[in-house]
C-alpha cells in the first residue's frame, strides 16, 4: 500500500438517536458537496433530520449510524410489504472500507426479519458510485421521478428481493 494512504479503521455500527442530529446534517452536507447543484437546506426539505430516530421510529422502521457519524442508513416498511432503505450515506474518507456494505447488511437483516418481501431504496441519479454499489449487491434499477426539490434532483429506483 502506498505510504501516503491513510487507512482508516471501520466505525462500529449503533442504533442512531435524535441527538445525532449535527452528525447527520454534516455527514450529508459533506456527502452532497461533490455533486454541483446539490442543496442542503434541512429548515425548508428536511426538517426530520433535526429528530431522525424518532421520525424513523414513528414510520415503524429504524436508523443506524457509524461511530460519531461517519456513515448513516435507516429503514423503514411500506404499505407493500416491502421496505424501503433510506439515508444512506458514508464519509468520502470511508468509501471503499466497507462500511457501506456493513450499513446495508444491517438494514437489509432488520428489514427481513420483520418480514419484507422486497427492499426498494431512490437514490440521486448524480451518484453513480451509489449505482455501482447497489447493482453489485443485486439492486435493479427501475423508473426515474424528479423530486421538485432546491437541487433539481432526480432520483433512480432500486429494488431487489429481501433475503431472510
Amino acid at each position: 500500500m502506498p505510504a501516503d494512504r491513510r487507512v482508516l479503521q471501520r466505525p462500529a455500527i449503533r442504533p442512531g438517536q435524535d441527538g445525532d442530529a449535527p452528525g447527520f446534517i454534516a455527514l450529508i452536507g459533506r456527502c452532497w458537496a461533490d455533486y454541483p447543484g446539490c442543496i442542503l437546506d434541512v429548515d425548508a426539505e428536511v426538517p426530520e433530520l433535526r429528530a431522525l430516530a424518532t421520525y424513523f421510529g414513528g414510520l415503524g422502521g429504524a436508523l443506524w449510524v457509524a461511530g460519531d457519524v461517519a456513515g448513516m442508513i435507516a429503514a423503514r416498511p411500506l404499505a407493500t410489504g416491502a421496505w424501503e432503505i433510506c439515508k444512506v450515506y458514508v464519509h468520502p474518507d470511508l468509501h471503499g472500507s466497507g462500511l457501506a456494505q456493513a450499513l446495508l447488511d444491517v438494514a437489509e437483516g432488520h428489514a427481513a426479519a420483520a418480514g419484507a418481501t422486497r427492499l426498494e431504496l431512490w437514490t440521486d441519479t448524480r451518484f453513480e458510485r451509489a449505482h455501482r454499489f447497489y447493482a453489485r449487491r443485486g439492486y435493479v434499477r427501475g423508473e426515474c421521478r424528479a423530486l421538485q426539490d432546491l437541487s433539481c434532483s432526480w432520483e433512480w429506483r432500486y429494488e431487489r428481493a429481501a433475503q431472510s
